[in-house]
């Protein structure tokens, strides 16, 4: 096998921790987002998303300490969420971190985690893996209460770090040394636990649509327990796991291998080469199940080679169906679909499809391209090309190449045996074949329901953005333009640091999509010409297909000197033309409130065209909203668009 295919072959690829993929889990949405941009070193989980753009699960990559890094943001510790949300909830975040995470790390607070928040913990991490405990380490991100003693501390999360091995980390935005251990104790379990990667279970679902609380409750916290157990004790029985990741295959239990494709010589061919047995003469074709059985390495194995079924009757389909499953006790380990390094015909096609339809099954298949000589370049070329690897999606992800006169076929036989004994599904037995139909239908009614779901999605965004209402709030003060900023967008003040950048917030309010941009202010700052006029362009831009209003917002006094210098130069860079689309909005205080406004005020107000709307703590947005909606109204809804901004400008420029 070419260096190139072994690279890209899931199944063998084998990172390392340079790459990481950290799964986050906790019940405080805007705790473990703060831990996901600390982790990435930068604002990468937008906690500002309308709920609509939301995904149930993020996954957002960047390069830190010369490693990529994949965190990944599931919300699935929610109170009172139906159990089938759950296990999607899972299934997305194992399909998004494939081949499989690295480590799960629980972000919690001593002040608000209880033993129900415990048990639904054990509960999600179960869904994962019944091994995902011991790939976890425990963030905290609030401080222990002071004074407190063994007998106050939290024991629900005592209890979490004893199961995790002891020992939590503190998260800190400052120093960020957490980080530097987390990675370092990543590490240590994926040596400890000799494994590259933590492998995710495949499981059924089991809900009834109840809450997981309501599951927790009736189980006692104990959620799938006895069955992973046995199936812990069954693999240690069964198996031998090596600290390189190899899995020996002494004392192990009979491995059943169906082939299968169109080419009936290219399954004799590899049937031969799995059992050792090369120089048996080459069998004819044959319309039924063809078992043999033998021996590598000390391993038994039967390998079933099955007709090309688009060569027979529906009725000889479904006896020869029955007939290879009834060969495998307790069924098909592994399903492989041979077929040769060559573009495909349209009989091969076909053949590929009836399996799929047949089987419907991604877990238990892998896709094995033959040649007829050795694996070159131009092999691995071929099967890495969008073809072949359009082949390799149809039945999953794991696919191998071999050549028919490699001399290191043992090897790689032995390769694939021992991911079959890594496996975590079940053979693939009658009863599986019997419900494949039902799992096709489901499966397809899901794909159909997501679709419906997106177009819904992207009808519910249409039309927001049909009555979308850009607009921008200007002002020397910063922290009045912050005020009315969170009062239209009904937020509270976040932001403590000084910004000179635009920036803009978007929000549903009253079935209308609003997003509202800061301009920081242009005069009197650390801003040069150049960055100011960047701002302004910014600021505009940020607002397709324009600005429907700008808002000035000036205090309840008389104004200074730095309040009329902001105005002037708000009027010199945009011009007269933003006249029409200014609001001037006067915050009061609520114990001197007066309609009355001096002289000067009022003079300002004027010049932007009258418009001015009193504003305290108690202002009803509804009212406000009201008024802009009808200024854009009076406008017959044109923005103050970049096109506009230009125009200004040059017109500026033409008259000097």
């Amino acid at each position: 096998m070419s260096a190139a295919a072994d690279r890209h072959s899931p199944l063998f690829d084998r990172p390392d921790t340079s790459d990481l993929r950290i799964v986050l889990i906790g019940k405080n949405g805007s705790e473990n987002r703060r831990v996901g941009n600390t982790i990435l070193g930068r604002a990468a989980f937008d906690s500002e998303a309308p709920y609509y753009l939301r995904q149930s699960s993020d996954r957002i990559s960047g390069e830190v300490e010369e490693k990529i890094i994949t965190v990944f943001n599931p919300h699935l510790l929610q109170p009172n969420f139906p159990q089938g949300m759950i296990t999607d909830g899972v299934r997305e975040c194992v399909s998004l971190s494939a081949p499989g995470p690295h480590v799960f790390v629980l972000v919690l607070q001593h002040s608000n985690f209880n033993e129900n928040d415990r048990h639904r913990v054990e509960y999600v991490l179960n869904l994962f893996s019944y091994q995902a405990m011991k790939h976890t380490i425990v963030l905290t991100t609030d401080d222990e209460p002071r004074g407190s003693t063994f007998a106050s501390k939290n024991n629900s999360i005592l209890g979490l770090l004893k199961e995790c091995g002891g020992g939590h980390l503190k998260f800190n935005t400052i120093s960020t040394g957490w980080r530097f251990e987390m990675f370092r104790r990543t590490k240590e379990i994926l040596k400890k636990e000799c494994k590259e990667f933590l492998i995710c279970d495949v499981y059924e679902d089991e809900g009834d649509g109840t809450s997981v609380d309501e599951d927790l409750s009736r189980s006692g916290g104990s959620v799938r327990g006895d069955k992973k157990e046995k199936k812990n004790s069954d693999l240690k029985e069964n198996t031998k796991i090596g600290c390189d990741g190899g899995v020996t295959t002494t004392g192990k239990a009979k491995l059943n291998i169906v082939l299968c494709g169109n080419d009936s010589t290219l399954k004799n061919s590899v049937s031969k080469i799995f059992r050792g047995k090369t120089n048996e003469p080459q069998e004819e074709m044959s319309k039924a199940c063809q078992k043999r059985e033998g021996t590598i390495h000390g391993r038994q194995i039967s390998v079933i080679e099955l007709p090309a079924l688009t060569r027979l009757s529906e009725e000889e389909v479904m006896r020869e169906i029955f007939h290879c499953l009834s060969l495998c006790d307790p069924g098909v380990h592994l399903f492989i679909l041979v077929t040769p390094v060559t573009p495909l015909t349209n009989e091969e096609r076909a053949e590929m499809a009836k399996v799929k339809e047949i089987f419907y099954s991604q877990e238990h298949f892998m896709v094995l391209f033959i040649t007829d000589l050795t694996v070159d370049k131009s092999v691995s070329d071929f099967v890495e090309s969008t073809e072949s690897q359009s082949v390799v999606s149809l039945y999953g992800s794991w696919y191998f190449v071999m050549g028919l006169q490699d001399q290191k076929n043992t090897e790689k036989i032995l390769k694939i045996l021992d991911v079959i004994n890594s496996m975590k599904t079940e053979p693939y037995s009658l009863q599986t074949y019997i419900r494949a139909p039902e799992q096709r239908v489901r499966h397809e009614l899901e794909k159909k329901l997501r679709v419906r779901d997106n177009e819904i999605k992207e009808e519910k965004i249409k039309t927001l953005e049909s009555v979308k209402l850009n607009l921008v709030v200007c002002g020397s003060k910063r922290e009045l333009r912050s005020f009315i900023s969170n009062l239209i967008l009904n937020q509270s003040e976040r932001r403590s640091e000084l910004s000179s950048e635009c920036v803009r917030r978007d929000v549903e309010l009253h079935g209308r999509l609003i997003s509202l941009v800061e301009l920081p202010a242009l005069f009197n700052t650390q801003l040069s010409e150049e960055e100011v006029m960047r701002q302004t362009h910014r600021c505009v831009s940020l607002c397709h297909p324009g600005v429907h209003v700008f808002i000035i917002i000036i205090p309840d006094a008389p104004l200074n000197n730095e309040d009329k210098a902001e105005i002037e130069e708000i009027q010199r860079i945009f011009s007269s033309r933003i006249n029409k689309h200014i609001m001037i909005l006067i915050k009061q205080n609520s114990e001197h409130q007066t309609e009355k406004l001096n002289e000067e005020t009022q003079s300002v107000i004027q010049s932007f065209g009258g418009r001015h709307h009193f504003i305290d703590l108690n202002t009803q947005v509804s009212v406000l909203m009201e008024k802009l909606e009808k200024m854009v109204e009076e406008n017959n809804g044109v923005c103050f668009s970049t096109e506009t901004l230009v125009e200004a400008q040059m017109e500026k420029l033409l008259t000097f």
